[in-house]
């Protein structure tokens, strides 16, 4: 089904297919890569014949020049596109019981990626869809800000996940001045001292004879074994010959660009080479988002299996960290909230993330009976 409006040049078209993913397939090859999703959901019983789902997409008719290219502005062009959603999802009446644009805006305003924002919004519309107004018999008045803010919370926490725990071999890799060694001693605390549990610190960071130094003074401290590991042949000789019951924490250099390409690809690939290295990247917080893609995209090369941020103090916004944790897939461990150690180090928790980037979301009115 295919409807248009003369005036904004706006169409929607239904497809169904076997499967989501089949029918999403069809309308991208009609309409183009910037056709936009609206709705999804089983076909109904009439339309089941043509297939078993049915998805629901709007485009704008960009062959008579009409719609405008992008701007230099990447946030005004996602807004422009956010527009048109609530433009075409109100003339086919999908959207019911939630203010428009709220979600995406509060998302968009708190720093989340913009696509990603735009993708919550599309959901959180379809879960309010789905509800039921009817409690015990008789329909009762729906408060929208609970609806949406309760919806949207679930919808963030669906979006990544959390694992604080670490192996019994962990490193910790990431930029310069993440807090890697800090964060290093406080997992040696928690995990390894705290329960009674034989620990060994080894350093890789043969660049920064500060760093090696201070990690070593703390091993000193906690009586904990120490290593500097200046090869690859040595480290793999300090894993191998220490006791099955220990913890093993390796502290990286934080490696620049540059100097990943210099002198990191090496250790790399090592840590890929080593399944029974449970490696986290380390970054903070307070980074910008773009520089923190950045930073995950050069980090990769460690194979990384989760994400532990730190300078949660120094920020009042997550959404950095939502759309990392989201785009990458790769649960949360651990959040550092201070210089305090060991107690600036706490398990990842997915209302801290959720509670900051909702909290902002036009929150619900008192019931009334």
């Amino acid at each position: 089904m295919l409807t248009s409006d003369k005036n904004s040049r706006l169409y929607v078209k239904s497809y169904f297919a076997p499967s989501i993913e089949a029918a999403m397939e069809q309308a991208h090859a009609e309409l183009g890569p910037e056709a936009l999703l609206l709705n999804s959901r089983e076909a109904p019983p009439e339309a089941r014949q043509q297939g078993a789902y049915e998805v629901v997409f709007g485009c704008r008719n960009a062959s008579n020049g009409s719609a405008p290219g992008p701007s230099n502005d990447p946030v005004e062009d996602i807004r422009k596109r956010m527009d048109e959603i609530r433009d075409m999802v109100s003339r086919i009446g999908v959207v019911r019981g939630a203010p428009a644009g709220s979600v995406a805006d509060t998302l968009l305003e708190a720093g989340v990626e913009p696509a990603l924002a735009v993708e919550i919004e599309v959901a959180v519309q379809h879960r309010l869809r789905n509800q039921s107004v009817i409690q015990m018999g008789r329909i009762k008045p729906v408060d929208d800000a609970a609806a949406v803010l309760r919806e949207t919370v679930a919808e963030l926490e669906s979006r990544f996940e959390v694992d604080p725990q670490i192996g019994r071999i962990a490193a910790l890799v990431g930029p310069p001045g993440s807090g890697k060694t800090t964060c290093l001693i406080k997992l040696a605390i928690a995990h390894g001292l705290a329960k009674r549990r034989p620990v060994r610190l080894i350093s890789t960071d043969n660049y920064r004879i500060a760093t090696a130094a201070q990690l070593q003074t703390y091993a000193e401290l906690l009586g904990a074994p120490f290593t500097l590991a200046e090869t690859t042949t040595a480290l793999a000789q300090a894993i191998d010959s220490s006791p099955a019951d220990a913890l093993l924490l390796i502290d990286t250099p934080g490696y620049s660009a540059a100097s990943m390409e210099e002198s990191g690809t090496e250790l790399a690939g090592f840590f890929r080479s080593r399944q029974d290295i449970d490696t986290h990247l380390v970054l903070t917080a307070s980074m910008r988002l773009a520089d923190l893609r950045r930073v995950v995209a050069r980090f990769e090369a460690f194979q990384p299996a989760k994400l532990l941020f730190t300078r949660l103090d120094e920020t009042d916004s997550s959404a950095a960290i939502f759309s990392v944790a989201a785009r990458t897939a790769k649960p949360l461990s651990f959040f550092g909230t201070g210089q305090l150690v060991p107690e600036d180090l706490e398990p990842a928790r997915k209302e801290k993330v959720t509670r900051l980037l909702a909290r902002e979301l036009p929150q619900p009115c008192e019931a009334v009976a």
